[in-house]
């Protein structure tokens, strides 16, 4: 066991993508966000010792380069099946933890952060993983925590753990392998694995067909499974939730952890929000109508009071469950509502939202885009939002939702669950929940909501209890902070 807390703990945190150098989705927030956390909470906690984390990321072409100043630090080559591939390692120097951006030819120039073709992702991310842990070793750097993020990054745990890897460097090395979305494990990569001559798990535990996938291989040798939801934690040890791999998880349940993604909670606060026509706290709920009033009549709806105006801000997928959200909400159209919703992405969904405005153009907007201030404003606008999600790891829409008084409508699932609260008392509410993704449950919440609606005096309650809630990255930095110590003093 460790006892002098004056030696560093030594981080390797890998991602395949981070805010501010490139962000696609939810892990891009959190690998932006939990580092900073982190240090911030181990340099304020007198008892843990100094946090040595560094980030590494591939060198994707859509970093924004010229935002930062970067020098290389190292050349080398690793070895594949058909020759040495060269790789450049830039380190940046203006971040306040230090990053590092790996560069090969298996991370084309041009080309997206998730290529569409596993065999070229499945290449890349395998190239990324063994460059990256070949540099720590080059660099004589011994990670005592390796904390990898999703299939992308999951080869790295499985990768040190394999017979007189890296000559036995990492074998003092703790694993951490954080689970943002498990149905995404790397299926079709196997050709680009391959090209490294990486063999499949020989885990008797998991199903074949995963073993060469690398999120099952990852989750096979990990020391610590982290979930971003305790809900989630627990809904993927179900067959519902499990994707197939159910089974093997409940053989290591020990090992399964849920922490709750935090929120950045200085970007997303309507005291401050530079965006809104009228800013606001839990103090002051009441100043949000002017924010309505704005959006409303900027989109040439009829303003109103006492109208609920519902939103709703999603990638359009069936994951979020806007189809039957959607039909909830037509089977409601004989009570007195706005809907605005904002987001793009499957066709057929967009469709869908097409023709519910087409349908109902004096009560219904769909605005076709991904837009960050628009969406400020929809949350500082809207009375109550629907989240009616198929399954949710985390979800940071809630938690925005609630710290702006706009009181959710969700399934009970995964992190919405763990974040939003629907019993009695009112003084403990924050939301309204329903249990099984269906167009009639969701009928059923949506039409509670608007019933309690009615009355302003319970409605406020609802805001308050919302925006009172803590839902910051301290929180969960201080969680994973337990984690990496645990695993620490077991080395």
């Amino acid at each position: 066991m460790k006892s002098n807390l004056t030696e560093s703990l030594k981080v390797l945190f890998s991602t395949s993508e981070a805010e501010p150098f490139i962000k696609i989705g939810g892990l891009g927030d959190v690998a932006g966000s939990l580092p900073l956390a982190l240090q911030y909470y181990f340099q304020n906690s007198p008892r843990l010792p100094k946090l040595d984390l560094r980030i590494f990321i591939p060198f994707h072409s859509r970093i924004p380069i010229d935002r930062f100043h970067t020098e290389k630090v190292d050349t080398f080559f690793i070895s594949s099946v058909d020759e040495p591939i060269q790789v450049e390692v830039f380190l940046c120097t203006d971040t306040n933890i230090p990053v590092y951006l790996i560069l090969g030819i298996p991370i084309p120039p041009d080309s997206p952060v998730y290529d569409p073709n596993p065999f070229i992702d499945g290449r890349k991310f395998a190239f990324f993983s063994i460059a990256t842990l070949e540099f720590c070793r080059r660099q004589n750097w011994h990670p005592d925590i390796l904390h990898a993020n999703d299939w992308h990054t999951a080869l790295m745990p499985f990768l040190i753990r394999q017979p007189d890897a890296f000559n036995g460097f990492f074998n003092n090395t703790r694993t951490i392998l954080g689970v943002h979305n498990l149905p995404f494990m790397g299926g079709g990569t196997q050709g680009g694995l391959e090209t490294f001559d990486i063999h499949p798990s020989n885990d008797f535990r998991l199903p074949k067909w995963s073993r060469y996938m690398p999120l099952p291989m990852g989750l096979s040798t990990t020391d610590r499974i982290i979930a971003v939801s305790p809900g989630y934690a627990q809904e993927i040890l179900t067959p519902e939730f499990g994707c197939g791999l159910d089974g093997f998880l409940y053989t290591c349940p020990e090992k399964i952890v849920g922490i709750l993604n935090g929120l950045d909670t200085t970007s997303w606060n309507p005291i401050t929000d530079s965006v809104l026509v009228a800013n606001y706290s839990k103090s002051s709920p009441q100043k949000k109508i002017k924010n309505k009033q704005e959006i409303v009549t900027r989109l040439g709806l009829e303003f109103n009071e006492r109208t609920p105006l519902i939103i709703m801000i999603s990638r359009l997928d069936q994951q979020k469950g806007l189809d039957f959200g959607i039909k909830a909400l037509q089977n409601l159209t004989e009570r007195k509502f706005q809907v605005i919703i904002l987001g793009v992405g499957d066709p057929e969904l967009e469709d869908t939202c097409r023709a519910f405005e087409d349908k109902y153009p004096e009560r219904v907007r769909w605005l076709q885009r991904f837009d960050q201030t628009l969406s400020h404003q929809l949350y500082a606008s809207g009375d109550m939002i629907i989240i009616p999600s198929r399954y949710e790891p985390c979800g940071l829409t809630q938690m925005i939702a609630m710290r702006y008084g706009c009181i959710p409508v969700a399934r009970n699932t995964g992190g919405l669950r763990d974040t939003i609260t629907d019993t009695e008392p009112q003084t403990r509410q924050t939301g309204f929940l329903f249990q099984n993704a269906t167009a009639e449950e969701c009928e059923k919440a949506i039409e509670r909501a608007l019933n309690t609606f009615i009355d302003q005096s319970r409605w406020e309650l609802i805001q308050k209890n919302g925006m009172r809630l803590d839902f910051s990255w301290n929180n969960s930095a201080a969680k994973y902070a337990v984690e990496y110590m645990t695993l620490w003093k077991s080395k």
